[in-house]
């Protein structure tokens, strides 16, 4: 909506949940970013084996914009599928920004050139610029970026990499209608946290999918091997071993892309010691240190794995360090298990 100029950019830590938060800003409701992280309960696990040399994929939660915390707050969430640039543009005539998920990987300017894929990243498109161009509102970035139609619609229509979202499909929010008292509606989100995670229905999410993880690990000196193309943490196309580009990936994975138990953890962390203030109940903040505590585990596997892919890296460390993957999502699964236990008891 160019004419009112609601819309503020603004980083976070979490593609999905920033920039519903941007999207809450301009409609005059401003929220904390892990407050709307908790509300969802999309947080958790997934694990998605590629075949062949690809790179597995390890994602830090297992919802994909589940509006959870949407329908708390009384907002209405409008779903979309425009199939070009004029029906997204169309969109953008009465709305301060359309949300929209991609492919990482197929934004120009993260660099990665389609090399890396990852479907369950999210934008805010903001503007039209001309007929061939959109602003684009990345909140792992400090300004809006420029984006043009084809690549755009590319990025939403990808094949390339699960999860995937072939009808292309956006996201309209209205206003919110009341703000949300968190001593009532966060305990309802911890409870649909506790049952997604522990009882997720698939092997590849929650615990399930930890556990899959810590088991296919150690297969991938044997399944990920040859040389292969990749691109470097500056954005460069590199020849590289294929197990180096998988311990390189699982690391951009953790901590850079956002999708990662080492930024996740922490914010699920501040959501329950938040509750625990709006309750009274210090049960939340004994589960809140539980997920920080596996947050730190996750943040030292993914510095390690990002340091090891920045430099070229013997395959025997490189052996060393998928036994470090196994070990931290063995320890993470135990510390977070006890920690989901105890609040399935509130």
């Amino acid at each position: 909506m160019t004419a009112t100029g609601r819309y503020v950019h603004r980083r976070g830590i979490h593609c999905e949940t920033a920039c519903q938060c941007a999207l809450l800003a301009a409609a005059g409701h401003t929220v904390d970013e892990e407050v709307v992280f908790g509300l969802d309960a999309g947080f958790g696990f997934s694990f998605f084996p590629a075949n062949g040399n690809a790179p597995d994929i390890a994602v830090g939660k297992q919802a994909i914009m589940p509006l959870r915390a949407a329908r708390l707050m009384g907002v209405e969430v409008t779903l979309h599928t425009p199939k070009s640039a004029a029906g997204l543009a169309g969109l953008l005539e009465s709305a301060p920004a359309v949300m929209a998920r991609v492919d990482l990987g197929l934004l120009p300017y993260w660099g990665l050139d389609g090399r890396s894929s990852f479907g369950g990243y999210f934008v805010n498109v903001v503007r039209p610029l001309g007929t061939d161009a959109f602003e684009v509102s990345d909140p792992a970035f400090d300004d809006p970026v420029s984006v043009t139609a084809a690549e755009l619609q590319a990025a939403r229509t990808s094949r390339d990499s699960p999860p995937l979202n072939p009808e292309g499909k956006v996201y309209v929010f209205g206003a919110p209608r009341r703000t949300p008292r968190l001593d009532l509606v966060g305990p309802v989100a911890v409870r649909n946290l506790c049952r997604e995670i522990l009882r997720p229905g698939s092997r590849n999410l929650g615990f399930p999918g930890m556990k899959l993880l810590a088991t296919t690990a150690p297969s991938w000196p044997q399944s990920k091997h040859g040389e292969v193309e990749d691109v470097d943490l500056a954005g460069q196309v590199v020849r590289t071993d294929a197990l180096a580009r998988q311990l390189l990936h699982l690391g951009r994975q953790i901590e850079s892309f956002g999708t990662g138990g080492g930024l996740f953890r922490p914010m699920i962390g501040r959501y329950l010691t938040q509750l625990a203030g709006s309750t009274g109940d210090a049960r939340y903040a004994d589960a809140a240190e539980q997920f920080h505590e596996s947050g730190r585990l996750w943040s030292t596997l993914g510095s390690a794995l990002l340091a090891a892919g920045a430099t070229a890296t013997a395959r025997a460390d490189l052996k060393t360090l998928v036994d470090a993957v196994a070990g931290t999502a063995r320890s993470a699964m135990d510390i977070e298990k006890r920690a989901l236990t105890a609040l399935t008891t509130l």
